[in-house]
């Protein structure tokens, strides 16, 4: 092993609970938890997009998850695959995976239909003996002409 570097065993602990935080992540947004995720975020954390939104903070990001939640019912499914990770120590990572999103708005059943597809670029911290995200950076490819951005974020 070399510097800032974790054993094989650790290395697969780590990988778990990165997967099982992506997994609350879009747990929370589609069974009507928003105003939880911010939790996710370290303190300092931010989540933001390529075009340069971004929104610093817990605080911040629970602002944003609320403002959307003024929306009215919503309806969505968070599907994230593909995580590559790499580990960059026993308390920091980082790795990108693969949004496919159905959304729309209203009480199911809703026309099954892709909103978005997009990468999320992501930095992950051990904070407090839990992993976190300390960045979540987005970055679009396909988008429905229906897509409607719901969470405002750096504004």
């Amino acid at each position: 092993m070399g510097p800032g570097k974790v054993g094989r065993q650790d290395a697969a602990l780590i990988r778990t609970e990165i997967e099982a935080l992506i997994a609350e992540f879009a747990y929370r947004i589609d069974h009507g938890l928003s105003d939880t995720v911010a939790d996710l975020f370290t303190q300092d954390g931010w989540y933001g997009r390529a075009n340069g939104e971004k929104t610093v903070g817990r605080e911040a990001i629970r602002a944003a998850y609320a403002k959307r939640a003024e929306r009215g019912e919503r309806t969505a499914r968070h599907i994230f695959t593909n995580l590559r990770l790499t580990i960059d120590s026993a308390e920091a990572a980082h790795g990108t995976t693969i949004l496919l999103l159905f959304a729309g708005d209203g009480p199911p059943l809703l026309p099954a239909r892709p909103m978005l597809v997009q990468d999320y670029n992501d930095e992950y911290r051990l904070e407090d003996g839990e992993w976190r995200f300390a960045a979540r950076a987005t970055d679009r490819l396909f988008v429905d002409e229906s897509f409607e951005d719901v969470l405002k974020l750096g504004r």
